[in-house]
């Protein structure tokens, strides 16, 4: 990782209180207090010598400054994922947590998506574990399908971290769908995958999982890929 990304990195742990190191040196810090497991846990501003967190931020009341602010901070994220400006979506994110303000699942997955579309892995990978992994905000799947895209878009292909990915989903109490699958099956499709095509629509089958009509155009590249899932899936 070069000196830059692990700066972003210290910078966004530090901002969440998620340590990149052993050791904490810093007076006053951002942080997650944790919540039993399915919990929501939430920011907080964090003394080193307080006996007592400071007050978590609370989400965004509708119509208040907090969200018109959470509101402004999106639209700039979203903007930051157009342009791949990972760095600045970064930024964003965890200037939302130093005003006290709680990111939600737009947000989030937006900086997320800004970081993979940039072709920041690390990054994005570290944005996962500080925000979702933790608590701070409850995953769905479009949050998967951006990890697995990222992955898939290495070079060489990350196809072991791309099914990890899918495998880990359900911890999230997130299920796999279509939208997930096409991502995969389309990938295999530009590579000539089909032994890991055929594991793939064995998969969606014992799963139950239903395709849609964007399935068998995920596979149009292949005639052989294409005939095994239509025989499946029944398409």
């Amino acid at each position: 990782m070069s000196s830059a990304m692990a700066g972003l990195c210290q910078r966004f742990a530090t901002a969440t209180r998620v340590s990149l190191t052993s050791s904490v040196t810093s007076s006053v810090r951002r942080g997650v207090s944790s919540a039993p497991r399915g919990g929501v846990q939430r920011c907080a501003a964090v003394v080193e010598d307080a006996s007592a967190p400071a007050p978590a931020p609370a989400p965004a009341a509708e119509g208040s400054e907090e969200e018109v602010t959470l509101k402004d901070v999106t639209r700039k994220l979203m903007d930051c994922r157009k342009r791949k400006a990972a760095a600045n979506a970064v930024d964003l994110l965890v200037s939302l947590g130093r005003a006290g303000i709680q990111p939600d699942l737009m947000a989030s997955t937006a900086c997320l998506g800004a970081c993979v579309a940039a072709g920041k892995m690390d990054l994005a990978i570290k944005v996962f574990e500080e925000v979702f992994e933790k608590g701070v905000v409850v995953p769905d799947e479009v949050v998967f399908t951006e990890l697995i895209r990222g992955h898939l878009a290495s070079d060489p292909v990350a196809w072991a971290r791309a099914t990890g990915v899918l495998n880990r989903m359900p911890q999230y109490s997130v299920t796999p769908t279509a939208l997930t699958y096409n991502l995969l099956l389309a990938k295999c499709a530009d590579d000539n995958q089909y032994e890991r095509a055929e594991e793939l629509i064995d998969r969606m089958a014992e799963a139950e999982v239903e395709p849609d009509k964007w399935t068998l155009g995920s596979v149009k590249k292949r005639r052989s890929i294409r005939s095994y899932a239509k025989k499946v899936l029944l398409l």
